[in-house]
C-alpha cells in the first residue's frame, strides 16, 4: 500500500490550489481592472434565463449560501473564470459590466420565487441598500495555480460540476492551453468563425457555445498528424496533441496548416455541401474524422487533386464495409476501423 500512497501523494503535489472568500464588489472591481476575466467565447455562453438569474440574485439578497466559483491563475497573476460562469456573469450583467455582449448586459429581473416584488427591477431601480448587500455578499473563490501540471488541471476542470452548465472538453482545453509558445487556441477560434465552415457543419447554437466547431478543427489537425493507434481515449489524445503543439513538442506550421484546412473546407463546400456530413440528418462525426485522417495523408494538398479526392470520397460514402462498421463515437476501435477503411479506399482510388 506504500506504493499507492506515493502515487496519490505525487498527484496531490501536482495540483497547486488556494481559496479565498471575496465579496462580489471585489470581484467586480477586479473584472473592471482587467485582473479577472471571462474570455469572449465564455461570455457568449452565458445562457441562464432571466428566471435563473433572478433566482440567483434573490438568493444573494436573502443570504442563502451559494456554491464557489473556480478560477485559473495565469503566469501574470490574473484570474480566468472556468467554473461558476453563470453565477458571476449574472452579477456582472445585472450591474452592467458585460459591455462586450450588450444583448446580455443590464438585465431586468423577473418575479422571484420568494420575493415577487423583484419583477421588473434593474440595477438603477434597486434601492442603494440592496445594491450594497449584493456587493458585500461573500463568495468562495477556488484558485487553480498555473504551476500545476496540465494534466492535473485538465482533470480538475473536467470533473467540476458545481455549475448548471459544465464545460465541454474543448472549453476545458481552451482554459488550459493559454499563454503557450504556440497559440493553437487562437487558430481554432479564427477558423471556427469562417462562414463557409459554419455553413458546412450547421451546428446548433448550443453546439457553437460548447466550442464544437473549434473541436472539429482540432480533430482535423490531430487526426492528420496521427501516427499509430490511440493510447487512451480520443478525447485524451486530442488534449495531448493540443498540449504538445502548444509546447512546440510537435512541429506545426500554423499558417500552412490553417491554409490547407481552409482549402479542405472550401473543397467540401463546393463539391458536396453540408449533406456530406448529414447523410441521415444528424451530423456524422465519423465521416469528418475519416476524411481528416485519410485526405491529407493521401494527398499533401487539395490543389490539383480535386477530382481524385471527390472520387475517393464518393467511394467511401457508398462503401458497404465502411458503413457497416458502426457509428459509436465513444469507441476507439470503431473510430480507428473507419479511419483504416477510409485509407484503404483512398489508397486504391
Amino acid at each position: 500500500m506504500l506504493f499507492l500512497e506515493d502515487v496519490i501523494s505525487e498527484k496531490r503535489n501536482s495540483l497547486k490550489t488556494d481559496r479565498l472568500d471575496m465579496s462580489f464588489g471585489e470581484l467586480m472591481n477586479m473584472f473592471e481592472d482587467g485582473d479577472l476575466f471571462i474570455t469572449p467565447e465564455y461570455q457568449r455562453v452565458f445562457r441562464w434565463s432571466l428566471f435563473q438569474q433572478t433566482r440567483f440574485i434573490e438568493s444573494v439578497l436573502l443570504g442563502i449560501p451559494i456554491p464557489p466559483i473556480f478560477v485559473a491563475e495565469d503566469d501574470e497573476g490574473k484570474w480566468e473564470v472556468v467554473d461558476g460562469l453563470q453565477r458571476i456573469s449574472t452579477i456582472f450583467s445585472f450591474f452592467g459590466l458585460l459591455e462586450s455582449v450588450p444583448e446580455k448586459n443590464n438585465s431586468t429581473l423577473t418575479e422571484g420565487e420568494m420575493v415577487k416584488e423583484l419583477s421588473g427591477v434593474t440595477v438603477d431601480s434597486l434601492p442603494i441598500k440592496l445594491k450594497t448587500t449584493i456587493k458585500r455578499s461573500v463568495c468562495r473563490v477556488e484558485i487553480v495555480r498555473w504551476d500545476s501540471r496540465e494534466d492535473i488541471r485538465y482533470e480538475l476542470f473536467n470533473r467540476l460540476n458545481t455549475g448548471s452548465s459544465p464545460l465541454s472538453e474543448q472549453e476545458i482545453r481552451n482554459c488550459i492551453f493559454r499563454s503557450y509558445p504556440v497559440d493553437l487556441n487562437q487558430i481554432l477560434r479564427d477558423i471556427a468563425k469562417i462562414k463557409d465552415f459554419e455553413d458546412l457543419i450547421c451546428p446548433s447554437q448550443n453546439k457553437k457555445d460548447e466550442m464544437f466547431l473549434e473541436e472539429l478543427v482540432l480533430r482535423y489537425f490531430a487526426f492528420k498528424h496521427l501516427d499509430g493507434n490511440f493510447k487512451t481515449t480520443v478525447a485524451q489524445y486530442l488534449t495531448e496533441f493540443m498540449r504538445d503543439v502548444s509546447n512546440q513538442k510537435i512541429p506545426f506550421d500554423i499558417e500552412n496548416e490553417k491554409n490547407e484546412f481552409i482549402k479542405f473546407i472550401n473543397f467540401l463546400c463546393g463539391k458536396f455541401g453540408k449533406k456530406i456530413f448529414r447523410p441521415k440528418g444528424n451530423f456524422a462525426n465519423h465521416i469528418f474524422d475519416s476524411l481528416a485522417y485519410a485526405v491529407p495523408k493521401t494527398y499533401p494538398s487539395i490543389d490539383g487533386n480535386e477530382f481524385k479526392i471527390e472520387e475517393a470520397i464518393n467511394k467511401l460514402l457508398d462503401d458497404g464495409e465502411y458503413n457497416a462498421i458502426g457509428t459509436s463515437k465513444f469507441s476507439n476501435v470503431r473510430i480507428r476501423a473507419r479511419m483504416d477503411r477510409a485509407m484503404e479506399i483512398f489508397a486504391g482510388a
